[in-house]
Order: structure tokens, then C-alpha cells, then sequence
């Protein structure tokens, strides 16, 4: 089978569009939510849209501190961050939240679309930028489908 030479542009188009969440867009779903129902629990799940949303930011948080400074931040899979209260304390809180998980969303894009940041570089851990980025990207995606889900059922959608 022959080796197919992809140019890195298009990984990096590729890799960045999925960042932003592809079909789904993130940040846009997260702002579609009503800060009103992103504290309900539905019966049988343990998560509320703002239990994943501190999720998912703290996941990302820790994976773009990774592509910053990667020797420095060699620990990429700490336990999992879940937080404590199920409910946005303000709609103000809510808004913050989303705009941090945005601007590091972004900051993440940036170091991808830079053509200087070496994607494929192993460091010590065994991980790439490249596996930061996709690894970042999944588990958005997972969580933004459940976040989907929980805003059709309370009537976001």
C-alpha cells in the first residue's frame, strides 16, 4: 500500500474545524442553552449542561496548558474534573464560563493554524500536540452531544 503524503495545512484546516466543533459548533450550542435550565438534572443522568460545560473545560484547559508549555505540563489526563454544584450560581457566571471555554478554544485553534507549532513532536509523555488537539476535540464533541441531548429534553431545542 502506498504511503499518501498529506499536506500539514490540510490536517491543520481539518484538526481546526473540528476544534470549533464541526457540524455542531460549540460555542454556538453553549450559547443557545438558557442559562435557566442549564442547572436541571434529568432523572438517571448525573450531569447538567453546566456540569459539563465545567467539564469540558477543564479538560480543554488542561490539554491547551499541554500545547503551550508542553514540558512543563508532561500530566495531560489528571482525574476528571466534575463540578460540585449542579446549577450556574448567575446567568453572569454562566456567560463567563462560556466565554473562557471560548478563548481557550480559540488559543488552541491559534497554535494549530500556526504553521510553526510542531504538531507531530513526541515529548517525553509519549504525546504529540497533535494528539492534544484531537484528544481535545473528541471529548468536546462527546460532551456537547450529551449537552444536545439534555437541551432537547428540557426544551432548549
Amino acid at each position: 500500500m502506498a504511503e499518501v503524503d498529506i499536506p500539514h495545512s490540510l490536517i491543520r484546516e481539518h484538526m481546526v474545524e473540528l476544534l470549533r466543533g464541526g457540524f455542531a459548533p460549540n460555542v454556538i450550542l453553549l450559547r443557545e442553552f438558557h442559562y435557566d435550565k442549564a442547572g436541571i438534572l434529568l432523572p438517571g443522568l448525573h450531569f447538567s449542561a453546566w456540569i459539563l460545560l465545567g467539564h469540558m473545560q477543564a479538560r480543554q484547559h488542561t490539554l491547551l496548558q499541554f500545547m503551550k508549555d508542553p514540558l512543563s505540563n508532561l500530566e495531560i489526563w489528571p482525574d476528571a474534573h466534575w463540578p460540585p454544584n449542579h446549577e450556574p450560581p448567575t446567568a453572569h457566571e454562566w456567560n463567563t464560563a462560556i466565554d473562557a471555554f471560548e478563548q481557550e478554544q480559540e488559543e488552541m485553534v491559534q497554535l494549530v493554524q500556526n504553521p510553526s507549532t510542531d504538531l507531530f513532536q513526541v515529548y517525553p509523555n509519549g504525546k504529540t500536540l497533535a494528539w492534544a488537539a484531537m484528544t481535545t476535540l473528541h471529548h468536546n464533541g462527546y460532551h456537547i452531544g450529551q449537552l444536545k441531548t439534555v437541551g432537547r429534553q428540557v426544551g432548549v431545542w
